[in-house]
């Protein structure tokens, strides 16, 4: 009778201790939260249907009544992009898989009855048992629990972080798509007066039809060029209105006009790729799965023999008074020793190890490619500014002279200023690649590897904030 009342009063104090155990779906997210504001400098919001929406709201307003810079749009897109939101979600599963490793499995209750064939009394049989080792291997469960969590935090922090390098390099291909549009506006036009001045030459019989057939050749190549400016420009502006969650009249904002100039401050390559390296959030997420693995290893083990263990008591009665005892259940490892989940635990530990040491050389490499290409760009940005464009500049100047002297026919000058106005378009160009680079290397000073769409920049669609190695 002592052991059952040990039993029970083990049972009924289990029953108390999870019975207060609640969830917080939120719990997680101020260490979210706080990391990315240190990367990126700005506050985290979940949409949860308090007052906060409404402040959330208003100050999405504010910023869309204003003219976009690239700080602008990740603000408006932390605020207001939908996926963002759901996978916040995330820590919410994280945290109830946390908690339920912290819960011993319910206790089993057994009952049977018996009716003799003869007639009489029936007889009965009651049975209730818990698993008795889950009080032991509930500190193993939970560390593993608590470092899949870690590892959840860290992967939300990187799904931020993500969106935010998306939004930079679509705002800044966007600028450029708009600036670009300008230029092909400005060579329709001038090919435009050029043409018409050589009709009126074609007209008069001083040029042959043949110059003339190539001025419209030029012409209407460059309002082939001008229609798919149009097109690139409004969807560089959807891929910004998707990233930012905007639709209906939220979509009517404005940004910056030109792409910022090219800064003073030059990158060296050597200290990048350290700080990529110290402060790269996919090096730490990797190394929280490696502590997750080594807790699951640990965790099977520990159990590779007897994974279960059930006790309780048992109390039975035929055709006189009850008999109680206590009932003791486990399994025989005869042919399952634990061997394949052991196994298993420790490929996975292994995986985790060798991914690191790849993933760090991938983002030493990564680094070293964006330095170069930022440098790249940088420079023929600067030689289009310094060299090419005063030179052309000049070119239309003396044209304009030698045309005022009669020494320069007014389609020679009109062509000086196309060319000008070329040059200016791939100085443009130029200057979109070094800012979309620029996007890549403060991606990867905060935290991320870049996933490159192409031209350097994010991809558009997010990827999904769980960990796709199977840890």
């Amino acid at each position: 009778m002592a052991l059952l009342r040990i039993v029970v009063a083990a049972i009924v104090s289990a029953a108390a201790v999870s019975g207060c155990t609640t969830i917080d779906l939120k719990s997680g997210f101020s260490d979210v939260s706080s990391n990315v504001q240190q990367r990126l400098g700005m506050p985290l919001f979940w949409n949860n249907g308090t007052d906060l929406d409404r402040e959330a709201e208003d100050k999405l307003k504010a910023i869309l009544g204003q003219k976009l810079t690239a700080e602008h749009a990740i603000q408006v897109a932390l605020l207001n992009n939908r996926e963002l939101q759901g996978v916040y979600a995330d820590l919410g599963v994280a945290q109830a898989d946390l908690v339920q490793a912290g819960l011993l499995k319910n206790p089993i209750f057994d009952a049977v009855v018996t009716f003799p064939v003869s007639g009489g009394r029936p007889d009965f049989e009651l049975t209730a048992v818990m698993s008795f080792l889950d009080i032991f291997y509930l500190p193993l469960r939970k560390r593993v629990a608590a470092g899949r969590f870690e590892e959840a935090k860290t992967r939300v922090s990187g799904a931020v972080l993500d969106l935010a390098g998306k939004v930079r390099s679509a705002f800044f291909e966007h600028v450029a798509s708009e600036q670009l549009l300008e230029l092909h506006r400005s060579i329709v036009q001038a090919l435009a007066a050029s043409l018409d001045v050589t009709y009126r030459l074609h007209q008069a019989g001083n040029i042959s039809d043949l110059d003339f057939a190539r001025e419209r050749v030029l012409l209407e190549g460059a309002k082939l060029r001008l229609r798919s400016a149009e097109v690139a420009s409004r969807q560089s502006w959807e891929r910004l209105n998707i990233l930012m969650g905007l639709w209906g009249k939220e979509t009517e904002w404005q940004a910056e006009a030109r792409l910022a100039e090219i800064p003073q401050e030059d990158i060296q390559g050597n200290a990048f790729e350290r700080a990529a390296i110290e402060r790269s959030l996919d090096l730490a997420g990797q190394r929280q799965r490696i502590i997750a693995a080594g807790e699951q290893l640990g965790l099977s083990r520990a159990t590779a023999l007897i994974a279960d263990l059930d006790g309780g008591v048992r109390g039975e009665r035929r055709e006189g008074p009850w008999a109680v005892g206590p009932v003791l259940q486990f399994p025989i490892p005869l042919f399952d020793q634990g061997q394949a989940h052991t196994g298993r635990a420790a490929a996975e530990l292994n995986r985790a190890q060798q991914e690191y040491y790849a993933l760090a050389v991938r983002v030493r490499a990564t680094a070293r490619a964006v330095a170069d290409r930022l440098q790249g760009a940088r420079d023929r940005a600067l030689y289009y500014r310094d060299v090419v464009l005063p030179l052309q500049e000049l070119v239309v100047n003396e044209a304009q002279l030698h045309y005022n002297a009669m020494q320069l026919g007014p389609i020679d000058l009109l062509r000086a200023r196309e060319q000008q106005i070329e040059a200016a378009t791939a100085y443009v160009e130029a200057l979109r690649d070094y800012w979309m680079a620029y996007g890549d290397y403060q991606h990867l000073l905060s935290g991320r590897l870049p996933r490159s769409n192409g031209r350097g920049g994010p991809e558009t669609t997010m990827q999904p904030a769980t960990n796709g190695a199977g840890h």
